[in-house]
């Protein structure tokens, strides 16, 4: 009987003491052996303190089950290395075998046939390298799209949540590569948060030991399970699971076609590729079989990559020289651009470096997941049986004082210079995706996933901690699951990072010259600009210049800060036939631009002023004698007849031929010299370029213009003074002329004018005035001979609602809506200033998160806003319709359509140019009907513009006119 008891109990103590065969480890208590002696808050820490006194190999007992934790790279490495076979097998706890689908997955597959087949369909079809290219356009849309977001948090000062941010960011990133659907931070937030919440609740699952798990086959421990309603929750997250994914697969076949509209390199999600395998029968798999991979890639891809990001910005901040060092690294090595790409990813080793010193503190799946012996196998010496749990605690090897120097500390260095150590399972001292068998098949999309983040949230922005908070108040702890989140949530302040705009780099002295194409300016800063985003830098010799392509940042720069934008750069030629500044348009920004902007909105350009130049425009005949019009050169004729009678009363007509080609060709040539840059414009301060200029016959010519200039302008200011009242005066409506009113605002005093104020004022209405309007009417006429249906449907609004009469005046205008539309959508594609007057910053300041230097010159770029998708639909074509019923006006309010610019530096004489065009634009489509030359079709028509400050056709315009009947 004592012989029995005895054998009895050596028996039932064999379970709880350890074989002297078996690994070390603390002892246990009978029937719950080791689990009172964890802390399921934070288990890798848990079982490392436990461990830790027994070497690198240790067993466990929880409840019936035996248990090996591994803690060294050199037992990592004979586990998952040299006996894989032996250790490759997964446990089959009732949480993960339900939501597997009873095992079908790969994640948590048994390893079988039906693994090995898991592990091809993962690594050649959903994750090769050429698949995981082909999701990039998903990625890096998603990133820019949550960088916008925390740039718009940033501006406002609000704080981040990073962790939040994060995980929104990777699940909605991999439920466009899983199925396609994209659900947006703070768009779609009923059905995000349900899948994000259905997410969480399997990822719980996965982790949760059940009573049945601990202590399999003890009866009834499933009724404890059941009784204590882990089962119930278990089948109803299940069901709730399996319906979402089901939904899915029925959609995808009820609609197989995805909209791939949106972007052309759309290719199969992973949905597509699962179902195309069941239909081409490649592999046996069932809808079941989609579902449980779909849940692999979904809980493993969503939670992994967030959490690295957020431990990587958790460390930087804490650590605020790897800070420094990793954000001087991106910003060096890509310098202008917009953001940074998967294509500048391999240029920033340190970034790199910073990952892996991340993944070795802060691994995501900190245990890997748990492995299960097949066999008895034998390591370090002690035998491991067959059924054996096995964990291998990569947050321990990462730490171990035998593989690292300075374990505890945060050193991206020690993966520079030579080391050569990679998380792709050959090194064994850094195994954050496992290694062997079992190595995580979905890495380099996360690992991409990751770099990609992490580079544009260190380039885009600076971090700071929120206000009272300092770096040692940030914890690390971490949260209990597969994957490793930080238990706090990361919430800093991002502020944009103030650097220059991204643009083209430059060649040293004479920086972007080269790249331009003078013939077309506003194009070929659009090509050379388009590549960087809406605000590009450049540079021009010496000159500073930033780019601005898109309708809202013209509103920052010309409502917002307009104030610190309105300054003009004063160039050579501007300079000298402004009188040095004295106009309005070239003026720098100072009490005197104030005050000619009192005078021409006041004096000049009042509605009443305007109003009374009414009887001059309205007397224009149109040349019938000729069988072609010169559109084109008749226009500018009319044009500067018109303003040539506003300026100064008069009448350069055709009959006054050799007078009025006079005064043609000095208005052209003034505007050639406004443009032209001089040697000494773009290398200013160096030494002998003001004696190039003279070389090279520019400053010569410069000087006779001018004189030439002068000369007209005060031959007429004499005339006026010597015989006030103007010879012509057969109009009563005639009211006193800009040369009247200039000269009485002189004698009164009001202003402190000179006759050198009012030279230069003169010359911006004459050049302004002539040609703007003159262009705008030929490329209106352009454009509706070469869209005849446009052209029909304006010539039918003008005669029917005119009716009979022998000219339209200005009193019929404001009927004529469609005709209103032609003209708007004409300024739209082809504005008179294509790049607006040159605009420079008179103080530092800050756009779209970029520093913008003081002295910097700003183009603002209409043409290229007025054909930006993002603003028009279809915006290659013409179709006024698309401002019927449309708010969008060219007065300076809505940044879509500037063709006058906006802000203080509007164009003062708006009003008058638009009055112009319209009179005379409906009165060539009511008068007459128009065609082409014989032998030309409309598709002969070229739309190629001439270089200048205003944008006209460089080929003449030239066609036959009918009198309407």
């Amino acid at each position: 009987m004592h012989d029995a008891c005895s054998n009895n109990d050596l028996k039932y103590a064999s379970i709880f003491i350890k074989s002297k065969f078996t690994p070390p480890g603390p002892l246990g208590l009978p029937f719950i052996g080791n689990l009172h002696q964890l802390d399921q808050s934070s288990l890798h820490t848990s079982l490392w303190n436990l461990t830790k006194p027994y070497g690198p190999i240790v067993s466990l007992r929880f409840g019936f089950n035996s248990v090996v934790v591994i803690s060294s790279a050199s037992l990592a490495k004979e586990v998952l290395k040299t006996q894989d076979l032996s250790f490759c097998d997964r446990p089959s706890f009732i949480g993960q075998r339900k939501l597997t689908y009873d095992g079908i997955d790969m994640a948590f597959s048994p390893y079988n046939e039906h693994w090995r087949e898991m592990r091809k369909i993962f690594t050649l079809h959903l994750f090769s390298p050429k698949r995981v290219q082909s999701f990039r356009y998903i990625r890096e849309e998603e990133v820019s799209s949550a960088m916008k977001t925390i740039h718009d948090l940033a501006l406002s000062s609000k704080p981040i949540n990073l962790s939040e941010m994060m995980k929104n960011l990777t699940t909605t990133i991999m439920m466009q590569v899983t199925f396609g659907k994209r659900y947006h931070y703070n768009q779609d937030e009923l059905e995000r948060k349900k899948f994000i919440g259905l997410i969480n609740e399997v990822q719980a699952y996965l982790v949760d030991l059940y009573v049945s798990d601990i202590w399999p086959g003890l009866p009834f421990v499933g009724l404890v399970d059941r009784l204590m309603g882990k089962t119930n929750r278990l089948e109803k997250c299940f069901r709730d699971h399996d319906s979402f994914y089901q939904k899915l697969i029925d959609e995808r076949l009820n609609n197989p076609q995805k909209d791939k509209s949106i972007h052309e390199e759309a290719e199969d999600d992973v949905i597509d590729i699962l179902l195309q395998l069941v239909k081409d029968k490649l592999f046996n798999l069932t809808h079941d079989h989609i579902k449980a991979m779909l849940m692999d890639v979904l809980v493993a891809g969503t939670d992994t990559g967030a959490s690295i990001v957020v431990w990587a910005m958790a460390s930087l901040i804490r650590n605020p020289k790897v800070m420094q060092k990793a954000q001087e690294e991106v910003r060096n090595m890509i310098r202008k651009k917009s953001k940074i790409d998967e294509d500048d990813l391999p240029r920033l080793p340190y970034l790199k470096a910073v990952i892996k010193e991340t993944m070795r503190l802060y691994p995501p799946a900190p245990l890997l997941v748990p492995r299960e012996t097949r066999k008895d196998s034998n390591v370090h010496g002690y035998e491991i049986k067959q059924k054996t749990l096995v964990y291998v605690n990569a947050w321990a090897i990462g730490r171990d004082p035998k593989s690292w120097d300075n374990p505890e500390e945060f050193l991206p260095e020690r993966f520079i210079s030579g080391c050569h150590i990679n998380f792709k399972g050959n090194d064994f001292d850094l195994i954050p995706f496992g290694a062997g068998r079992r190595i995580c098949p979905g890495m380099s999309i996360g690992v991409i996933m990751v770099e990609l983040l992490l580079a544009n949230l260190l380039y885009m922005f600076d971090w700071g901690l929120l206000d009272g908070l300092r770096k040692e108040d940030i914890d690390f702890d971490a949260m209990p699951g597969i994957t490793m989140h930080k238990r706090n949530e990361l919430c800093l302040l991002a502020h944009k990072s103030i650097s220059n705009p991204p643009g083209p780099p430059g060649l040293p002295f004479i920086g972007n010259l080269h790249q331009l194409d003078q013939s077309s300016l506003h194009t070929s800063l659009w090509n050379l600009t388009k590549p960087y985003g809406p605000i590009v830098s450049l540079r021009f010799g010496f000159n500073s210049a930033v780019v601005i392509s898109s309708a809202s940042l013209a509103k920052e720069v010309m409502k917002t800060q307009d104030l610190t934008f309105c300054d003009r750069p004063l160039f050579i030629g501007q300079k000298k036939l402004s009188y040095n500044g004295l106009d309005i348009t070239f003026a720098p920004y100072n009490e005197h631009w104030r005050e000619m902007r009192k005078i021409f909105s006041f004096h000049l350009f009042s509605p009443k002023r305007v109003q009374s130049f009414s009887a001059i425009r309205t007397i224009h005949d149109l040349a019938l004698s000729s069988e072609k019009v010169n559109l084109s050169e008749m226009m500018k004729n009319s044009m500067s007849n018109v303003m040539m009678r506003v300026c100064f009363g008069k009448w350069y007509n055709y009959q006054n031929g050799l007078e009025r080609k006079k005064v043609v060709g000095l208005i052209n040539e003034v505007q050639a010299h406004l443009v032209d840059l001089y040697v000494s414009d773009i290398w200013p301060g160096l030494p002998f370029v003001g004696l190039v200029d003279r070389l090279m016959g520019k400053t010569n010519r410069l000087e006779k213009c001018f004189q030439d200039l002068d000369s007209f302008y005060q031959q007429l200011i004499d005339e006026r003074l010597i015989m006030p009242q103007k010879l012509d005066k057969s109009y009563e409506e005639d009211k006193d002329d800009v040369i009247d009113i200039l000269l009485q605002l002189v004698k009164d005093n009001i202003f402190s004018l000179t006759h050198d104020h009012i030279k230069a004022m003169l010359m911006d209405v004459l050049v302004a005035g002539t040609d703007t309007s003159a262009a705008t009417v030929v490329w209106a006429m352009a454009s509706l001979i070469k869209n005849p249906k446009v052209m029909k449907k304006a010539q039918e609004e003008v005669r029917v609602v005119i009716g009979k009469k022998f000219k339209i005046d200005e009193d019929d205008l404001s009927r004529l809506t469609y005709l209103k539309a032609v003209i708007k959508e004409t300024m739209r594609l082809y504005p008179p200033t294509p790049l607006l007057v040159p605009r420079e910053t008179r103080n530092d300041a800050i756009v779209h998160g970029y520093k913008v230097k003081k002295k910097t010159i700003v183009y603002v770029n209409a043409w290229a806003i007025g054909r930006d998708p993002k603003s028009w639909e279809s915006p290659e074509e013409f179709l006024p319709e698309r401002f019927l019923g449309c708010d969008i006006d060219f007065k300076g309010n809505d940044y879509e359509l500037i063709p006058f610019g906006a802000g203080r530096r509007i164009c003062p004489g708006m009003s008058l140019g638009i009055v112009i065009v319209e009179l005379l634009l409906a009165n060539l489509l009511y008068l007459f009907d128009w065609g082409l030359p014989d032998g030309m079709t409309k598709e002969d028509i070229d739309f190629d513009a001439t270089s200048g400050i205003t944008m006209h056709k460089r080929k003449e315009l030239c066609l036959l006119a009918r009198v309407e009947s």
